[in-house]
């Protein structure tokens, strides 16, 4: 029989999350930058974010400016699942494309999805898949009219 043991993540120390702080302003910062802004040797950020990159404790992307292009549209999901539903839900939603991000939550509702559409119809059909995902009992749906800010910033110093 095949294991699924994955290794467990390596430990993050202070050094590490100041790494990654640098990096949530400018994921393209140089081991160069990082080492000077660091006081660390070169060779110590180049292994250390490496290590974060292929561990999967990090991850680089491109956010795209939707001022300046013509971005798709935004709804904002708020779900009602279930009780013992809640992790079959969120992880179904995680794999439709149209999602942008998936939350569990508490409070009020249990799960919050951001999802983009480029018109009504294609917002229709999500909705149309959302209704096929057993344990979803209901949700509400915010347009987003206006985006301010698009930033996750999480800080862990």
């Amino acid at each position: 029989m095949e294991s699924n043991h994955q290794a467990p993540y390596p430990s993050v120390d202070e050094l590490d999350c100041k790494i990654i702080d640098l990096m949530k302003v400018n994921g393209r910062m140089t081991y160069k930058d990082i080492s000077t802004r660091l006081n660390i040797p070169e060779a110590t950020a180049r292994y250390r974010v490496q290590r974060l990159i292929n561990s999967e404790i990090i991850q680089i992307e491109a956010w795209p400016n939707p001022k300046l292009l013509r971005a798709p549209r935004a709804a904002i999901m708020n779900l009602f699942v279930e009780n013992g539903r809640v992790s079959y839900v969120a992880e179904q939603l995680a794999k439709l494309e149209d999602v942008q991000f998936v939350s569990v939550v508490a409070g009020h509702h249990n799960i919050v999805v951001n999802v983009k559409f480029d018109s009504h119809e294609e917002l229709l059909a999500f909705c149309d898949k959302l209704t096929s995902i057993n344990g979803l009992i209901s949700y509400d749906t915010q347009i987003v009219l206006k985006l301010l800010k698009a930033q996750y910033d999480y800080t862990f110093t």
